[in-house]
């Protein structure tokens, strides 16, 4: 999924809570749960991202299950909205109001995989929407409203932003990209032992996190450059990039996406 079309900005505004409550819920639970769930699962470790991006392409071994067999998964109800709710607020109330924003996050990511052609029952998906979403948000590449968007904010005149606009959407992940970082992920997952081990519902919950894990900073990216809270903003770009950077083991300013996937 690479949010850069109008109907994902719509999509996601059309469910959206009130501004309050996203400025109160935009950041802590997705930074506690990026810096103590995600990478504390046996899914992220280090020998997936040093492979991924330094551009070894490991398949998977002699015999083993396709990559599809062993990425895909059997989903059934979603257990971390109410899990995660309990973490991020004290009030019935704030729960409740938590545990939507957590369920609208899932709506967001599997709307988006359907309209954009992807298994959203997939490990792989799951890993592709969170690499090439945080990438957009990281480099201000989300499709924002013009007067809006921080990547033309330098421009001078009409000319300028023309040009700015141009290396915009040359920068973002086109159809091709995602599809690439899709097969690539999914290869380098076949390969590793503990996914292979991995049952359904724990390929399930690791999908959920990464998908509310970013919808949540997606939404902290959102409120701040429509509202013009630049410290919000800048704080999802941060927490974008060092989500990056831990999961494939290199800087932000070395990670790059083109139409052949992640590029070493």
């Amino acid at each position: 999924m690479r949010l850069t079309r109008s109907s994902a900005f719509g999509l996601l505004i059309a469910v959206s809570a009130p501004v309050s409550a996203r400025a109160q819920l935009s950041m802590d639970p997705a930074q506690w749960y990026i810096n103590n769930q995600i990478y504390s699962t046996r899914v992220f470790n280090s020998t997936i991202g040093t492979s991924m991006a330094s551009g070894v392409r490991a398949g998977a071994s002699a015999g083993a299950a396709t990559p599809r067999d062993v990425t895909a998964y059997v989903a059934t109800t979603s257990v971390l909205p109410a899990r995660l709710s309990q973490r991020s607020a004290t009030t019935p109330e704030g729960r409740r109001t938590a545990q939507r924003m957590f369920e609208e996050q899932l709506q967001l990511y599997h709307a988006t995989a359907k309209k954009d052609g992807f298994p959203s029952t997939d490990l792989a998906y799951a890993y592709t929407y969170f690499v090439v979403n945080h990438y957009l948000v990281a480099h201000d590449l989300i499709d924002v409203p013009i007067d809006r968007d921080p990547f033309l904010r330098s421009d001078r005149d009409g000319f300028e932003r023309i040009e700015l606009a141009a290396k915009k959407r040359a920068m973002q992940v086109d159809a091709m990209g995602e599809r690439s970082v899709f097969e690539q992920l999914r290869t380098r997952l076949a390969d590793v032992p503990a996914v292979r081990g991995m049952t359904d519902a724990e390929k399930q919950e690791a999908a959920e996190s990464m998908a509310i894990a970013f919808g949540v900073n997606y939404r902290a990216d959102l409120d701040g450059v429509m509202r013009g809270d630049e410290a919000l903003a800048s704080t999802a770009r941060r927490v974008s990039r060092e989500a990056l950077e831990r999961l494939l083991g290199q800087p932000i300013d070395r990670i790059r996406i083109g139409s052949a996937g992640l590029q070493p």
